[in-house]
């Protein structure tokens, strides 16, 4: 049975909010029907006193699979275009924005589906809740889905992308390309030209985050 319209997250969040609490929580949340074909929920994870917080999409295949975010092809990627900005990825919290794998089968691959405005607002709640514990002072939306869920529809990461813009959710917030996306790349010149506007992208965000 699909789960109501207007379900979220929030009755599922733990009456003490810490760490160990909201992960064990996360895990059970049915709130909506992703849980069904995904094998666990994939929490946030890094510097519990982190400056900076990186948001992507969803959790992929290889994320799905072992439980940890940003573990897989993109992941490494995004590992790299940090380090070549200046942050180091030990020093981030990573997270998404929904916590389950939506996907779809071709043969015997796992196709990743975008996540759908009802079920990117009922996993609204745990986003809320890391924010809230982390408290960032950087904020880095990873992609057009975490873009507009945090800053609005209207928003476009193809205009604003690389430039600080005045949001509540932390002093200093920047959209870029998700890397999955320069992974999808059309070409091998297309992928590097991607790739070096994600590191440009990642510069200003070293700069606020650099010693004195």
């Amino acid at each position: 049975m699909a789960q109501p319209e207007n379900d979220t997250a929030a009755r599922f969040l733990p009456l003490h909010t810490t760490w160990p609490a909201l992960r064990r929580a996360a895990a059970g949340c049915t709130a909506c029907d992703l849980y069904r074909n995904a094998t666990r929920a994939v929490f946030g994870e890094g510097s519990r006193q982190a400056r900076l917080m990186l948001i992507g999409e969803q959790p992929g295949d290889a994320e799905d699979r072992v439980g940890h975010p940003f573990v897989g092809a993109s992941g490494m990627l995004l590992d790299k275009a940090l380090r070549e900005a200046g942050i180091r990825r030990e020093e981030a919290y990573v997270t998404n924005v929904v916590k389950h794998f939506k996907w779809t089968p071709r043969g015997k691959r796992r196709i990743h589906s975008k996540p759908n405005a009802r079920e990117i607002r009922a996993c609204r709640p745990w986003l809320d809740a890391e924010l809230a514990l982390v408290k960032p002072e950087v904020l880095v939306c990873l992609g057009a889905t975490a873009a507009q869920a945090l800053l609005g529809s209207a928003f476009r990461v193809s205009r604003e992308r690389g430039r600080f813009v005045a949001s509540p959710l932390a002093p200093h917030v920047l959209a870029t390309m998700h890397p999955s996306s320069v992974l999808r790349s059309p070409d091998e010149a297309a992928r590097h030209a991607a790739y070096a506007q994600l590191v440009a992208d990642l510069v200003p965000v070293a700069r606020v985050l650099a010693p004195g």
